[in-house]
């Protein structure tokens, strides 16, 4: 049975929708290459989701979300308006989250949706689009963010202080 299985309509849709919300959120913090790097970010977007699910592959709650956001393709269009105040929505999800879950998942899926923030900052830096290419790219981004949280000599230099801002209040948001 899906861990998702536990949640209302409501608070499901804001669950599996938050992660890739918030990886679009981060992208468009500094948006300026236009059109066409937007569509690219989207498909990065789409191989960070992927990856998260093996890094984190031990939880039950990230597996289902990360298979629920893949599955959904046909909502991110709509998941991608409205992203420009991520705080209350993050707030929302982990009081649902904390609730309803374990202490263990409910930590692991607040720890997925800052790994898709932290990994979109540090993708759309430095490293060019040709990243969607290469799924481990984003495993070892996300794992590097595991273990180098924002504000710690080893954060990248490559993420902006715009994104590590945006990031700051994501993490805020969710009690991290």
């Amino acid at each position: 049975m899906s861990q998702l299985s536990v949640f209302t309509a409501d608070e499901r849709a804001l669950i599996v929708s938050l992660p890739y919300r918030v990886g679009v959120h981060i992208s468009y913090v500094e948006d300026e290459d236009g059109e066409e790097d937007d569509t690219l970010e989207m498909k990065a977007l789409e191989v960070c989701i992927r990856e998260v699910a093996k890094v984190h592959g031990a939880s039950e709650i990230i597996q289902d979300v990360s298979k629920e956001i893949l599955a959904s393709r046909d909502q991110w269009d709509g998941w991608s308006q409205g992203v420009f105040n991520m705080a209350p929505d993050c707030e929302k999800a982990a009081a649902i989250v904390e609730r309803v879950l374990s202490e263990g998942e409910a930590k692991a899926y607040k720890l997925m949706v800052m790994s898709v923030a932290q990994s979109v900052a540090q993708a759309y830096g430095e490293f060019g689009m040709g990243a969607e290419d290469a799924p481990g790219f984003f495993g070892k981004l996300m794992k590097k963010f595991t273990t180098a949280p924002v504000g710690s000599q080893d954060h990248p230099e490559n993420v902006s202080a715009a994104e590590d801002s945006a990031i700051a209040v994501i993490a805020k948001a969710l009690d991290i």
